[in-house]
């Protein structure tokens, strides 16, 4: 079919709907995270992690990462149950009730964020008590790093931010190689979007432990938002190698290689990231309707990612925009 005038500026008119989206969509989407602890509030490795709606059925599951984080994303506004399972540990499960509530604020409806830590106890009377105790990685820490780190999680914990990172380059200078601090800070510096000193600090967790799938997906991030594309690839293929289960990391990986040109690996990264999410990742499906759009050329992809989207968003402030967008690329106009 010719490409006539009218044909490019609806083309152009989508594209720019599509960039303008692209740039509000993360900010909206709402998210709970949290830590899982062991005794000591030592941070528990590879436990299991479930969300669950007001009817018990598992929405998403994932598994701590090296520092005992987990993290939900994309999850309309309503109550949820928060379910620890620590298979193969001798801890007993533990939940939490939380609730995401979405006010419209200046005709915008905003995002929300939670909040859920667990401090594991041991199970009584445990059929199997020589059960591993969760999956750590073992240092001999001196008693003043540990304590400044402990100090640090409680400066945290009470949303003090800066004074639990200055704690935390105090226990780093007392030991050098403490890998939970090291992890802890670069976890810190992204949230305050200081990628140079993300790096820097992801760069030498992942020396002491590089089998620390948490430390190299942070890096991963770290390195493309400062546009280190081909470097974030491989770090990021690192950490999918050590967590291939993990769905933000193979996302991160995915919107990685996309950067790269790397379409077919992206398409692939991401749509395990959509399995491995039961579908639920509003973050996987819009980069996925991203990369059908704009590099695959496949308006029919895009248009079910689109709509799978607003399924798991269906409060975006953008739905009707989305709506008309997906009829147009159902009509292939």
């Amino acid at each position: 079919m010719k490409l006539t005038i009218s044909r490019i500026v609806k083309v152009s008119a989508l594209a720019a709907l599509l960039l303008l989206l692209d740039a509000s969509a993360f900010g909206q989407t709402n998210r709970i995270s949290g830590q899982v602890y062991g005794p000591s509030r030592r941070p528990l490795a590879d436990v299991y992690v479930e969300l669950l709606n007001e009817v018990n059925s598992v929405l998403m599951r994932t598994r701590t990462n090296g520092s005992g984080g987990f993290q939900f994303g994309g999850m309309t506004s309503g109550r949820f149950t928060i379910l620890v399972r620590p298979f193969g540990t001798d801890y007993e499960e533990q939940s939490q009730e939380v609730e995401i509530v979405n006010v419209v604020i200046g005709g915008r409806r905003s995002s929300d964020a939670a909040n859920a830590d667990f401090y594991l106890k041991p199970r009584r009377n445990a059929n199997n008590p020589t059960a591993a105790a969760g999956v750590v990685f073992a240092q001999e820490i001196p008693t003043d790093a540990k304590k400044a780190f402990e100090s640090a999680v409680t400066e945290f914990e009470a949303k003090r931010d800066d004074a639990g990172i200055a704690l935390l380059e105090t226990a780093v200078r007392i030991y050098p190689d403490y890998y939970y601090a090291l992890d802890r800070l670069g976890s810190e510096y992204l949230k305050k979007q200081s990628y140079a000193d993300a790096q820097k600090y992801f760069e030498r967790s992942v020396a002491i432990n590089p089998k620390s799938s948490n430390s190299w997906y942070g890096l991963a991030f770290a390195l493309f938002s400062a546009g280190q594309t081909d470097r974030s690839i491989e770090a990021g293929k690192k950490a999918a190698t050590l967590a291939p289960e993990n769905t933000d990391i193979n996302l991160m990986l995915g919107i990685a290689l996309r950067r790269g040109r790397q379409y077919t690996d992206a398409e692939k990264a991401m749509l395990k990231a959509k399995k491995l999410s039961n579908g639920l990742s509003a973050d996987t499906s819009w980069n996925l309707a991203l990369l059908y759009a704009y590099n695959l050329r496949n308006q029919r992809l895009a248009a079910d990612e689109l709509e799978n989207f607003l399924k798991v968003r269906p409060d975006h402030p953008d739905a009707e925009r989305l709506k008309r967008l997906i009829r147009q690329f159902r009509l292939g106009v």
